[in-house]
């Protein structure tokens, strides 16, 4: 039997909080070790103990929410029940847009800290600004340390990211290598760890290969797209890095045939072997879920989020199904995103041999990038600056598409028409985001489908793949 502690804050009763940041992260994580082989019933019912304190107060203090959760039949200080959380409506990213500032909370409890913004399109291509606390943030990083006890990493090894690095501002002066001390917030908060190493994928699958196998990192995480090509530079130019324990991908589906490529090119470069892992996360929800280590299972962390998978017709999908991916931050009292329908579909997995007995995901299809192409036939990631395009509130959904070698198109839907200014903005920033080398022209459409498969692609690169080979 799991007894839930006291907590020392307001709103957060599960997992129960203490005071002091890195005596509250140790005895959550210890509260983690107990809830995640709890019977399945029992995790749930202190999901729902933890979604009436949520509950009531989005009803109190976000506008959006009073009218609906009224409307379901919830009533604060009364139980959260299956039922009840079954005639709550499904939000879509295109309420959350009409919605706006009637999703922020007026006010926050005592103690949940500063609020944080950030924009994301996601896998619908629609941008959503959202709001996180600091309590959010302070849970999130107590997933991602429990994703490091999971896999048992050896904290003192190199750990190296290969993402995009904002704090790069010159890329013509700065290389695209940054050495940190340690391996950063969270768990250099807790542990010794050894160093850090960030590169920037804003350089070709070359220079990038000839970084990671100069510092030969134990750990490197990256997104799938990326680890594609610097395993077709690998075989190409035949470096391999050496000393890889595990490839971590993040962003993107993890696609079993690049799980296989990386272990074909890369799996005997070390002394110990090597794993291909990877994340499930989204800036609206935190971690959302992380493999173990004895199946390589993608555990849901349903102490922070509360995943839904769901049919067409709105049921529940069984082991083995497909469904449409819903989302409930526990903790995100900023900006509650109840029942988020985030764009993505899962496969809900049968129970894994580990023991563990949080929610099991098999696959998560649908989050996949291209490549884009250089005008001298290199590629690399496509940044194209999402964050300066989205500063314009009157985008409703983008897409960003190579038609040529040397020509990117902006797809935009927008609620009204742009003045000059903001097609200026927007051809500014893309042109520089993309380095310079492609013509950038915007282009305007009633609405941007996605593929057949249901996916939907941010960046296309329809110049190597036309668009009826996407389906």
């Amino acid at each position: 039997m799991f007894h839930l502690p006291h907590s020392g804050m307001p709103g957060a009763v599960f997992p129960a909080l203490a005071a002091s940041p890195a005596a509250a992260m140790l005895a959550v994580l210890h509260q983690l070790r107990l809830t995640e082989r709890l019977p399945p019933a029992e995790l749930e019912a202190l999901q729902f103990r933890q979604l009436g304190e949520l509950l009531a107060h989005a009803s109190r203090a976000v506008p959006y929410y009073g009218p609906v959760l009224r409307a379901a039949g919830f009533r604060p200080g009364e139980p959260v029940t299956a039922d009840l959380w079954q005639r709550l409506p499904v939000l879509t990213r295109a309420r959350v847009q009409e919605a706006g500032a009637q999703l922020h909370a007026r006010e926050l409890p005592a103690g949940h800290g500063s609020v944080a913004t950030a924009t994301t399109s996601g896998s619908s291509g629609r941008p959503v600004t959202i709001r996180k606390s600091a309590l959010f943030q302070f849970y999130w990083q107590c997933f991602t340390v429990r994703d490091h006890e999971w896999l048992a990493r050896n904290l003192g090894a190199n750990w190296m990211v290969v993402l995009r690095d904002d704090q790069r501002t010159d890329t013509g002066k700065q290389g695209p290598l940054r050495r940190m001390a340690n391996w950063g917030g969270p768990v250099a908060a807790i542990y010794p760890t050894g160093p850090g190493l960030f590169l920037d994928y804003r350089a070709p699958a070359a220079e990038l290969l000839a970084i990671i196998s100069q510092e030969r990192p134990a750990y490197l995480i990256t997104f799938p797209s990326l680890l594609r090509e610097l395993l077709r530079e690998s075989q190409a130019s035949g470096r391999r890095p050496e000393g890889l324990r595990e490839v971590r991908t993040t962003g993107e589906a993890l696609a079993p045939e690049l799980r296989d490529l990386t272990m074909s090119v890369w799996g005997s470069t070390g002394t110990d072997p090597l794993s291909v892992t990877e994340v499930y996360s989204s800036a609206e929800t935190g971690i959302i879920a992380t493999p173990c280590r004895e199946q390589n299972a993608l555990h849901v962390h349903a102490e922070g989020v509360r995943l839904e998978l769901l049919r067409e017709d709105g049921s529940l999908c069984a082991p083995g199904e497909e469904g449409r991916v819903i989302l409930t931050s526990l903790h995100n009292f900023a900006m509650p995103l109840i029942r988020y329908e985030i764009g993505d579909r899962a496969v809900l997995g049968a129970p894994c041999a580990c023991g563990r007995t949080l929610p099991v995901l098999a696959a998560i299809p649908g989050r996949a990038r291209d490549m884009l192409t250089l005008p001298d036939g290199r590629r690399r990631f496509p940044y194209y600056a999402h964050n300066t395009i989205m500063q314009i509130d009157a985008i409703v959904q983008h897409q960003v598409a190579q038609t040529a070698r040397d020509e990117v198109e902006v797809r935009l839907v927008v609620r009204r028409p742009l003045t000059p200014a903001e097609e200026a903005h927007i051809v500014t920033a893309a042109t520089h985001g993309l380095g310079g080398e492609h013509r950038v022209r915007i282009v305007y459409r009633s609405e941007i489908p996605r593929q057949v498969s249901g996916k939907f692609a941010e960046f296309t690169n329809e110049f190597e793949n036309p668009p009826a080979a996407l389906c």
